[in-house]
């Protein structure tokens, strides 16, 4: 059996992606925790497998494989069942499509949320953060719409899509409901109040085998 491992940091989108891939591939691996405060990734022994420092990194065999969209383009193709990027040109411009609009319209305000709220400076960066949340809310109507009539973001079945998008979203909900983000009308939390079909979506992915697995070790049994 081919050996597999896992570098990655707890609570990371991009990493809680590469390990719902993971699970949903039914794919077993050892993990290896890295501390970000400790520096762990910059480490010589990390440095060789990433020089950049970066995480996610998945160690198959003699593949390694840095980067979050290339780990799963790896899996797609070196275990074919599930498929992540659908089965057809169409399907596979959709999950492309969808990737694409959350690394370009939604991760990037998602930080500008998260970041201020986690670190203690929201009343120094409010501004950010609401001119961040109107933004936030577009794109959380688009893929509220796009739910409507179906049960996953690029249609029926589960993709690539999905598993870049919830943890992002994970991680504003994380943000969004800490004691310091109340003075905000975020209007974000809970989902089920505002956008019910993300609120069942979300539902859909936490019932997946291996979720448990998959979730960010250091926030089990915490709520921010």
């Amino acid at each position: 059996m081919t050996k597999r491992e896992l570098y990655f940091i707890s609570g990371s989108p991009p990493c809680w992606t590469v390990m719902l891939a993971l699970a949903v591939k039914g794919l077993k691996y050892t993990p290896h925790r890295l501390s970000n405060t400790a520096g762990d990734q910059k480490s010589p022994e990390f440095l060789k497998l990433n020089p950049r420092g970066h995480v996610p990194v998945l160690v198959e065999g003699k593949n390694v494989v840095p980067e979050t969209l290339a780990v799963l383009t790896y899996l797609d193709l070196a275990h074919r069942t599930p498929p992540l990027f659908g089965t057809n040109p169409a399907e596979r411009a959709v999950v492309w499509q969808l990737i694409s609009e959350c690394d370009s319209h939604l991760r990037g305000p998602v930080g500008n949320i998260s970041r201020p709220l986690f670190r203690g400076k929201s009343a120094e960066f409010a501004a950010q953060i609401q001119e961040a949340a109107a933004t936030v809310r577009e794109e959380l109507t688009l893929l509220e719409n796009r739910l409507t009539d179906t049960d996953w973001l690029a249609g029926d079945t589960i993709s690539a899509a999905d598993l870049i998008v919830y943890p992002v979203l994970m991680q504003l909900a994380r943000a969004a409901g800490r004691e310091d983000a109340a003075a905000f009308d975020l209007a974000i939390v809970l989902l089920n109040a505002h956008y019910p079909a993300l609120a069942s979506w979300q539902t859909r992915i936490e019932a997946l085998p291996g979720y448990d697995d998959a979730y960010p070790p250091h926030w089990k049994g915490k709520t921010a």
